[in-house]
């Protein structure tokens, strides 16, 4: 009986202990202190880095505006600089921006990053994807969990059903680029006709000036 007794008042004691670890307790921590820490994590700012290791990928966050008044920690307690490292494509991590001790509000939580880490797609570079590179398959964030077999197959079926599209546009580029000549004959047949007419008419006034003036020698 006495073992259930411990076990269940180390069970309530271990929740508080938790929370209480970053609770301020010293009176001179102001609210004017803790808005400018406020404002300091505001600042805070990331940048996400790709890492290669030949198949192997995973990303890097480098931190800015870290001042010595604050400092990084995820949710498992863990402190952190001005960078985390080897985080798996697809994952998310919460960073919790807590005043440091170089203030009176030591273990202020002044705010927080939640940083999302994109997904790796490690067909997008494939053969097959070279000129579909918008599709999602293709797509470098794209969460793809196939075998390269599996991939192959899913883009083989997606370029196959775009030929009769592919096939029915080229037809139709085929038949506008076509020169019509009765078409164009009967949209612009008065464009044609009255400077053949006028050709015409000139000819014939021509003929009849000078047949006029051969009779006036003869």
């Amino acid at each position: 009986m006495r073992k259930v007794y411990w076990l269940l008042l180390l069970l309530l004691l271990f929740p508080i202990k938790a929370s209480a670890i970053h609770e301020v307790i010293d009176s001179r921590c102001t609210n004017e202190l803790k808005m400018s820490l406020k404002d300091d994590a505001k600042n805070v700012a990331y940048r996400l880095t790709k890492v290669e290791n030949k198949d192997n990928v995973t990303y890097s966050v480098l931190f800015y505006n870290v001042t010595d008044d604050i400092y990084l920690e995820d949710g498992n307690g863990n402190k952190y600089g001005s960078k985390i490292e080897n985080l798996k494509p697809g994952t998310s991590i919460m960073v919790n921006i807590y005043a440091s001790n170089k203030n009176y509000c030591e273990g202020y939580k002044a705010g927080y990053k939640l940083i999302k880490v994109p997904y790796y797609n490690k067909y997008y570079k494939h053969e097959l994807c070279k000129g579909y590179e918008n599709y999602s398959l293709c797509k470098e964030d794209s969460n793809i969990n196939m075998t390269e077999k599996e991939f192959e197959k899913a883009m083989n079926d997606y370029i196959n059903s775009l030929k009769p599209k592919q096939d029915e546009q080229q037809q139709q580029e085929e038949q506008t680029n076509k020169f019509d000549f009765i078409e164009f004959i009967n949209d612009y047949w008065i464009y044609i006709l009255l400077p053949l007419v006028v050709i015409l008419v000139t000819i014939v006034v021509v003929m009849l000036i000078n047949k006029r003036k051969n009779r006036g020698i003869l």
